[in-house]
């Protein structure tokens, strides 16, 4: 992929139809194209950056450490996402760590030039904020949903985002059933019972990584 396709990208996932001209450009000067390997560390959490990251290839694992030292997944990210956007606001210091799951293509976006625009162009300010409040948004929905909802009520909601994204009924999910545990926040083993009582149901048909979605009205109506 090319840097000019990785920037077309970035600007439909972050402005959509708002997008102009002026801020394509602006996005074009303030950005490189970042190529990681497989499991390479992006960043570590509390390190010091000023780039935040457009995923045009790939697959990205966000995390924390815990307190008593186990790691805590954050997000799991597929290509057309934007993350560490938050240097937007706090600046300077990485809230998580970040590390590629697989070959990946990055636009990495230097967020000071972005905000030197904006504090001189009161519309393009406006315009940022609208886009970052839309996400903030989403991300909101995304903690209510993994706060209020038991753990198969996560992954019915989860499974089925992921269906509407991939625009499948088959499921690929984005890391290994470990990982994805994690981010919902149960054990490995909770999950992997999980899967087997759903597909014992008939609702799924599981093959490795990919979930095959048998019955859609049978999974939100036990949702």
């Amino acid at each position: 992929m090319n840097k000019d396709n990785a920037v077309n990208m970035f600007m439909q996932a972050f402005f959509g139809p708002a997008t102009t001209s002026q801020h394509r450009a602006l996005v074009e000067e303030s950005s490189r194209l970042v190529r990681a390997g497989k499991k390479q560390l992006l960043f570590n959490e509390g390190d010091q950056g000023s780039e935040f990251y457009f995923l045009a290839k790939g697959k990205i694992k966000l995390f924390r450490a815990t307190e008593d030292g186990k790691e805590a997944v954050i997000r799991l990210l597929d290509s057309g996402e934007y993350f560490a956007e938050i240097l937007l606001q706090l600046q300077r210091r990485y809230p998580v760590s970040a590390i590629a799951l697989e070959e990946s293509e990055l636009l990495a976006i230097d967020a000071q030039k972005i905000l030197c625009h904006i504090e001189s162009n009161p519309a393009a300010a406006m315009q940022f904020i609208g886009a970052l409040s839309q996400r903030i948004k989403y991300l909101l929905g995304m903690v209510e949903q993994l706060t209020l909802s038991d753990i198969r009520q996560r992954f019915i909601n989860y499974l089925l985002a992921l269906s509407e994204k991939q625009g499948s009924k088959q499921v690929r999910l984005p890391a290994a059933k470990g990982e994805v545990a994690l981010l919902l926040g149960t054990t490995a083993e909770t999950f992997s019972r999980l899967l087997g009582k759903l597909a014992s149901e008939g609702s799924i048909r599981i093959e490795g990584r990919d979930i095959h979605i048998e019955d859609t009205s049978a999974l939100r109506e036990r949702n």
